[in-house]
């Protein structure tokens, strides 16, 4: 066998290269280790510092786990982000028992604006407001917190993973009105009381985000009428 550096560099990376490596779980025997394996490592244990928070949701049976979002009492195994008013949270995120984060999640997640996504499928998402963050009496190592749903069409699956991104921080302080209305079932015509107090921007998508077009009437400074040429479900974003 020719010495390792003598032979070429690879400059065209794929999920299937391998490459020798010790296997500590079995006596670090000598093993093939594939790029895509290294990546779902590294993916699924947390290892990528990242500025998300990431969480597996499990239904919640007997046994709430570190790491995970759950509900106090079992939900099923796929609960749409719609429906989701509050949960609880463990006080560390996934394999990172180290960093509490129980004060994170009063500042400065409270009051703030926040996205859940599937780790793996970001078009799996929900943004929320983050409204109240108490630690739970009973289990110490997690929190109990307060949600608002705002829009999107996600869902939890029990056993998936789960980023927390801060969209904005402190909503209230914020200079610019903005608002989103959700219309879950097809209509052709969508009267919306937005509350803004001004005539606003408004973008307009269907469930899957795809904007659409629509027609748009300003009834007054906080009412507007948008008319469709057949119904549609979906979201008007204000701002």
């Amino acid at each position: 066998m020719a010495r390792i550096s003598t032979y070429p560099i690879d400059a065209n990376i794929v999920g299937g290269d391998k490459w020798i490596g010790s296997d500590v779980d079995n006596d670090f025997s000598t093993k093939n280790f594939t790029a895509d394996g290294v990546a779902d490592f590294i993916n699924g244990y947390n290892k990528v510092d990242s500025n998300s928070l990431r969480y597996t949701y499990k239904d919640f049976t007997s046994v709430r786990e570190t790491g995970t979002i759950s509900f106090p009492t079992t939900q099923g195994a796929n609960v749409d982000f719609s429906t989701v008013g509050s949960f609880m949270i463990s006080e560390y995120q996934k394999d990172r028992p180290a960093d509490s984060l129980g004060n994170f999640y009063t500042a400065p997640l409270k009051g703030s604006m926040i996205m859940i996504s599937q780790a793996d499928k970001i078009s799996n998402w929900g943004v929320f407001n983050w409204s109240q963050s108490t630690q739970d009496p009973l289990e110490l190592k997690f929190y109990d917190i307060t949600l608002q749903y705002v829009s999107g069409p996600g869902n939890f699956q029990t056993g998936l993973d789960y980023f927390v991104s801060l969209l904005q921080y402190d909503t209230s302080l914020s200079n610019d009105k903005n608002a989103v209305y959700s219309q879950p079932t097809p209509s052709s015509t969508w009267v919306i009381t937005h509350g803004l107090n001004k005539y606003c921007a408004v973008n307009v998508v269907d469930l899957s985000q795809i904007e659409i077009y629509a027609n748009i009437e300003y009834t007054s400074l906080n009412i507007i009428t948008i008319t469709f040429s057949s119904p549609q479900a979906g979201y008007a974003y204000f701002n």
